[in-house]
């Protein structure tokens, strides 16, 4: 984000049936209104094998929506979803890395 005076929060998620997330966010704009921002993290990110973990979900969509926002001038979505290219653009590296991920 561009603007110091912005700032986003990760609130929490819903887990859907099918296996995807919603995880909502709040977003403070520059003029200190604040939004609810939420991105959908389908169910097929989570399986195959280039899986994104439970536990890196949060932080994955958090990069990815701070980049979204930052390219926002005045209007921000009010959703997201999350792609494949996102959870590879954003996902930090393994500690183990060189070594495959297993699911």
């Amino acid at each position: 984000m561009k603007d110091p005076a912005a700032s986003l929060r990760y609130i929490g998620f819903k887990a859907h049936s099918d296996g995807g997330r919603r995880l909502n966010f709040s977003f403070a704009r520059p003029d200190k209104t604040l939004q609810l921002i939420s991105v959908e993290a389908p169910q097929n990110l989570f399986s195959g094998p280039h899986q994104m973990a439970i536990q890196e979900c949060a932080g994955i969509c958090y990069e990815t929506l701070k980049c979204v926002v930052a390219d926002c001038s005045d209007v921000f979505p009010a959703s997201i979803c999350l792609t494949a290219s996102d959870v590879a653009k954003h996902r930090k590296p393994s500690k183990t890395s060189g070594h495959p991920r297993t699911p």
